[in-house]
């Protein structure tokens, strides 16, 4: 008798219809049970079930949702629905990190993830949810959280242990860089290695190194990073400056001694070597300054 009204239960309860939205309408009503086809197909029913669940609507629910639009429910009737799932494969998490990575030529190694299966919708591996430093070896597995974006912004959770590495290059000091002064054509080289494809801090080509200034040692045969460098200083303590100093349409020329290092854009004390006097003015570009003065009267402060 048991096995009876198994088969009958099995028989009588046909599969569940897909949802595809936050809430179940009466569209999906109909589809379940045609004696529901002449209810307004806009009419919210109620709230979807969450993805890998069920959500199932007895007689005594259909009976009561039948009343307010005049349906006869049949005395069997019940209704299921849930989310159409699917299995996420290597290749698509592969697909989603390299989008993320923005390195086609990055060499990823899944080792495992994430086996449940998910709503239909976009594969998102954020750079946000890789759990890892910036300093990874590329043979280190690292875990990454992602997330399928469905049913505009709704998110299921996903996550894959990977390996990656990528062929890039980076700038090797070829001598001791000495801190405070700018990097020379014949100080660093290029080099082409394996290296984590998120590492952001390594300088990877001569142009972001040449002509800036190191603010710390770099031994010889250690890569450079981005942390180490600085732009050079256009003015530096003790040389000798071209100052403009302007007043109204009156100008002065003027040679002046830096009193301290700065770059362009900076406010530096200078002094006039023949007067010694000390004046204040804004270094505009390498070698050169400008002090802007209230009134014509007044240039004779920087002379």
């Amino acid at each position: 008798m048991t096995a009876w009204l198994l088969l009958m239960t099995l028989i009588n309860h046909p599969g569940c219809e897909f949802v595809n939205a936050d809430q179940i309408f009466g569209a999906d009503l109909a589809r379940a049970l045609p004696a529901f086809s002449a209810m307004p197909r806009d009419a919210v029913i109620g709230y979807s079930p969450a993805p890998g669940s069920r959500r199932i609507l007895q007689l005594p629910e259909l009976s009561r949702i039948g009343a307010q639009y005049g349906v006869q429910v049949p005395a069997d009737s019940r209704a299921c629905f849930e989310w159409k799932l699917q299995h996420v494969t290597e290749d698509a998490v592969r697909a989603a990190i390299h989008e993320s990575l923005k390195n086609p030529a990055a060499r990823v190694e899944i080792l495992e993830m994430s086996n449940a299966p998910v709503p239909q919708g976009k594969l998102v591996f954020p750079s946000t949810g890789l759990s890892a430093a910036g300093n990874t070896d590329p043979s280190t597995p690292v875990t990454w959280r992602g997330y399928v974006v469905y049913q505009s912004a709704r998110r299921f959770s996903v996550w894959a242990r990977v390996r990656m590495a990528a062929t890039m290059t980076r700038v090797i000091a070829v001598e001791t860089l000495a801190p405070g002064k700018p990097v020379g054509n014949g100080q660093v080289r290029l080099e082409t290695y394996d290296d984590f494809p998120l590492r952001i801090d390594t300088a990877r080509s001569l142009d972001e190194v040449i002509g800036r200034m190191s603010l710390r040692p770099v031994r010889a045969g250690f890569p450079v990073l981005r942390s180490d460098l600085a732009e050079a200083f256009q003015v530096e303590r003790g040389e000798m400056v071209q100052v403009t100093a302007v007043s109204g349409a009156a100008q002065l020329e003027l040679e002046a001694q830096a009193e301290a290092s700065g770059r362009q854009g900076d406010v530096i004390s200078l002094r006039n070597p023949s007067s010694g006097k000390v004046f204040r003015a804004r270094i505009e570009a390498k070698g050169r300054a400008i002090v802007v003065v209230g009134a014509p009267g007044l240039l004779a402060r920087a002379q």
